[in-house]
């Protein structure tokens, strides 16, 4: 019986092709065939409203079923475009009747078609006309299938059944009213049916007509096309299925070779056909498509002609279904049903770790007064299908339940608690799309809309073995999910990624979980993207929530974002809700509502300046009440890559065509304000590029822009500080250029004052770390016999050192010029200035250069005496004691020291040269003599020299 329906199932009147092959989807559920694809297949050739579609169909055998539906899919969308052309306007139009004619009677049917009211009088004497359909005002009989006119609605008298032009309802004074007689190209609608199916069958001879009609005057759409490797003025005509060229143009592209054909081209009642030259075929170029094309050239100067086939192909035309804001119910009827769709790409499956002893939890009791409204959800839930009743099975997992109350007093909200379940359940981990990902894609996007599917979670079917770890206890029994339930650790990622995969070919159409938004940087982009992600959903069987649905919208919220023609701004709800807070009295409600401001904080460019006071408080125990008008303030003021760095913090400010893209700052820890100024100025641009490194990395080039001028060439040095030599590597995964602009043109310089508080969390490791490891170096630094606190003490005392440490931390070195204070060793200063990239700031009162203290003034002599307490000699106590400590002229101090030591110049070795002593003369000739072999040509030599006559 259920194979009977399917095979007897017939496509209805005005049902889409899509909409009949999801019907024969759910009759062959319950058949069992084989291979369902080839069965609808079948059916559809065989059932299908369309002729052209059938003829296509036996023609191609080969053709699968997703062929067919899309080639469906085209001809629907292409008569229903060509039928709404038609009714804006009739113009002249060009109908291939694409009949074969015998040479012998051609005479006779050229007469025939001088059906116009413009017929050639040189053929008056031949059959007038042939009878005319009254419906359509074709031929009669028709040749190819009932009348086209069946079903269609007349636009002048709006009744059924028949056509505007040949209505006999109208009024003599109508809106088709002559402005002026024109003659342009266009697909005869009444004539459509019989046209496509004489394309499909002939290839022998098409045959052309010019009818001349009425209409208002329109401009042509002409475009410059590349043939043959010449630009070319060409009319873009969907109704020709022949590209044509004048002889002037063919003229103009080189007069490439032509070929003979055998193709008539008959002008409709215009008497003799087109003088047909040759045809050729050519090189097509547009600005996104190339393709090679076969052109017919007529005699004449009439200009050129694109044909449908070929402007489709080369993206010049393309068919869009528009859709209006109540369309989507009405096309797609299902999706937008009032009950929760299953997902028919496939089940879920649980992955449950077995090593994980199964829990069976007592059942939580439920309230007298409740239990009628979970039984009324338990009945509910039954109905669709979502839930199924225990038997007689093994239950090693059993959850309780929760019941919490809706907004409705009367209705309660049905909850499962998994948290031993999920200690089980293995998650699978998906990545959800990021707020910059979706700022990157909706860039120009000008019209949205926003899909929220129904139950989300409930349209995915769980696998029979996923099933039994959902099991959970009521005063009703034990009853287990058979869809995916709320609750299960890994839902969210399984149904963030099955929706991704279910829109994934769709361009325009983002998720995140069970929200889905549809946009475009046009009406007609936006259209196309809503139809496909419709089209998506209803192939899979999914359904969404007509009330939370929002269509053709110009802005739209998502992700906690309002996305618009103009950009990204907060959402409203979380400025109202920031706005209406309770101002917090305890330093966890404090960090809670920084954290909730700080989501925003890429919109507010002072937001460092209002929560510094109240990040202060964070750092207390107890509550002190300072800063509540700080955070009144802050509740007021909450409605190309900038680079610059203060001792307060850093900040940033990423930029496009000098338009601000997102705004960033951070407090600094207190280990990095102690750095010196071009070490803060080149971890600002670490950070900033880190930051923003979804927007930065792979550009061809990045912009750095700092107020710090040393960077400029920080990077290209032989030598420099180990620090920044480090950052400089994690930099190179980004192609940056950096620039230098004064402060007061930074837009950032601002922001780098009033920085952001850093989450508590998840800095202070990093912190705690880097405090360590700086007050280990000033530890392990000191000489043994000198202590930390006695190191602070002399460097308080010494007004030359305490002047370096200010001017590591605020980085004013140029005021040096200006300084005049007989206190003061300003050339010691200006030593200290030459290594400024290398200083550091200590527990506020000791200067580090590197790994080395900077001793004051007043210990150095003691720092020399300790480290030449072993009397190592010169070289090794230079080396000691640079190892630990540095201070400027630390090398004449260790000389002057081990010179006028008495033990160091006993062990040391004499450099002095011992003096040449003179040998004495010979006596007598010969008594001392010198031999040498020496080498001639091809002999060896011994010449003997005496000693003697040397001296």
């Amino acid at each position: 019986m259920e194979v009977y329906k399917f095979r007897t199932h017939k496509q209805k009147e005005g049902q889409s092709l899509d909409e009949f092959v999801t019907e024969l989807r759910k009759l062959a559920k319950t058949c069992e065939f084989t291979n369902v694809d080839k069965e609808i297949l079948s059916q559809v050739i065989q059932n299908c409203k369309s002729n052209r579609l059938r003829r296509r169909a036996l023609r191609e055998p080969d053709k699968t079923l997703n062929d067919i539906l899309t080639l469906g899919r085209t001809l629907e969308m292409a008569d229903t475009q060509a039928t709404e052309m038609e009714r804006e306007t009739t113009v002249n139009k060009i109908t291939n009747t694409n009949k074969t004619y015998p040479k012998t009677n051609y005479k006779q049917q050229r007469g025939q078609q001088a059906s116009s009211s413009y017929h050639n009088p040189n053929y008056s004497n031949r059959p007038t006309r042939q009878t005319q359909c009254r419906n359509c005002g074709g031929q009669f009989p028709h040749k190819n299938g009932p009348c086209p006119a069946n079903g269609k609605t007349c636009n002048a008298c709006h009744k059924q059944n028949h056509f505007a032009k040949v209505c006999r309802g109208k009024s003599k004074q109508n809106k088709y009213t002559r402005d002026r007689r024109v003659h342009e190209i266009q697909t005869e609608t009444s004539q459509r049916e019989s046209y496509q199916a004489s394309l499909d069958s002939s290839d022998e001879e098409y045959s052309y007509s010019i009818k001349e009609a009425v209409c208002s005057i329109k401009k042509s759409p002409f475009t410059m096309i590349k043939v043959n490797n010449t630009t070319c003025s060409m009319m873009i005509d969907t109704g020709a299925t022949v590209n044509i060229l004048d002889d002037k143009t063919h003229k103009n592209i080189g007069s490439p070779k032509l070929n003979k054909n055998d193709i008539k081209l008959l002008p409709y009642g215009g008497g003799k056909p087109l003088e047909v030259t040759g045809a050729c075929e050519l090189g097509v170029e547009t600005k996104h498509k190339y393709g090679v094309h076969k052109f017919y050239v007529v005699r004449g100067g009439h200009g050129a002609l694109i044909g449908y086939p070929t402007a489709s192909q080369l993206g010049l035309v393309k068919i869009i279904q528009p859709i209006s804001i109540q369309a989507p119910e009405k096309r797609y009827p299902d999706v937008f049903r009032d009950e929760i769709g299953k997902y028919t790409g496939g089940s879920v499956k649980l992955h449950i770790d077995t090593d994980i002893r199964p829990v069976a939890q007592r059942n939580r009791k439920t309230a007298f007064h409740i239990r009628p409204k979970v039984e009324k959800e338990i009945q509910k839930l039954l109905d669709q299908d979502i839930i199924e009743k225990i038997g007689n099975t093994p239950t090693p997992w059993v959850s309780p339940i929760v019941t919490p109350p809706k907004k409705n007093p009367e209705e309660i909200r049905l909850c499962v608690d998994m948290r031993e379940a999920n200690k089980a359940i293995i998650r699978e981990r998906h990545l959800l799309p990021t707020v910059e990902e979706l700022i990157h894609d909706l860039n120009h996007a000008s019209v949205f809309s926003k899909l929220d599917l129904r139950a989300g979670y409930h349209q995915l079917e769980l696998q029979e073995p996923s099933r039994y770890i959902t099991t959970f206890s009521t005063h009703m029994g034990l009853f287990r999910y058979k869809r995916l339930n709320f609750g299960i650790s890994s839902a969210s990622e399984i149904f963030q990624e099955t929706i991704r995969c279910v829109i994934q070919n769709v361009q325009n159409a983002k998720n995140i979980s069970d929200d889905i938004i549809i946009y475009g940087k046009s009406q007609e982009e936006h259209d196309e993207a809503l139809n496909d992600t419709l089209q998506a959903l209803q192939r899979n069987g999914l359904t969404v929530n007509k009330a939370k649905c929002e269509f053709n919208k110009s802005k739209v919220t998502f992700f906690g974002v309002v996305f618009s023609k103009e950009g990204i701004s907060p959402d409203p709800s979380k400025v109202k809700a920031v706005k209406d807070a309770t101002p917090p009295t305890t330093v966890p409600e404090l960090r809670s509502f920084l954290g909730m401001t700080n989501y925003s904080s890429r919109f507010i460019r002072n937001y460092a300046s209002i929560c510094e006071p109240l990040r202060r408080l964070t750092r207390h125990t107890t509550w002190t009440g300072n800063g509540l008008l700080s955070n009144k303030t802050h509740l007021t003021i909450l409605k190309l890559s900038y680079l610059v760095r203060h001792p307060v913090g850093l900040g940033a400010i990423i930029s496009q065509n000098q338009k601000t893209i997102a705004y960033a700052s951070r407090a600094l820890t207190d280990v990095e304000s102690r750095y010196s100024q071009t070490e803060r100025e080149a971890l600002a641009i670490v950070w900033a590029c880190e930051h923003f490194d979804i927007f930065i990395r792979g550009a061809k080039n990045v912009n750095i822009i700092t107020d710090h001028k040393p960077l400029e060439r920080i990077w290209q040095k032989a030598k420099i500080p180990l620090r920044i030599e480090r950052w400089g590597l994690r930099l190179q995964p980004y192609k940056l250029t950096i620039k230098y602009q004064p402060g007061r043109d930074n837009p950032a310089d601002y922001m780098s004052r009033h920085p952001i508080a850093m989450c508590s969390k998840t800095r202070s490791h990093e912190e705690k770390v880097a405090e360590q490891y700086v007050n280990f170096i000033a530890n392990q630094a000191i000489p043994k016999a000198m202590s930390l606190s006695e190191v602070k003490g002399a460097s308080l005392t010494d007004r030359t050192l305490q002047k370096a440490i200010e001017l590591t931390r605020n980085g004013k070195w140029y005021e040096l010029k200006k300084l005049d204070d007989p206190n003061l060793d300003i050339q010691e200063l200006q030593v200290y200035r030459s290594i400024q990239d290398e200083l550091v700031v200590h527990d506020e009162n000791i200067l580090l250069r590197d790994n080395r203290i900077v001793m004051p003034m007043s210990l150095r002599d003691r720092a020399v005496s300790l480290a030449h307490e072993g009397h190592q000699g010169l070289t090794k106590t230079k080396a000691f004691i640079r190892s630990k400590v540095w201070f400027p002229g630390i090398n004449d101090r260790v000389d002057s020291l081990i010179k006028d030591c008495i033990a160091c110049q006993a062990l040391t070795r004499s450099k002095l040269m011992e003096p040449l002593k003179m040998s004495e003369m010979p006596g007598r000739t010969m008594d001392c003599t010198k031999r040498r072999f020496l080498w001639s040509t091809t002999v060896w030599r011994l010449p003997i020299c005496d000693n003697r006559r040397i001296f």
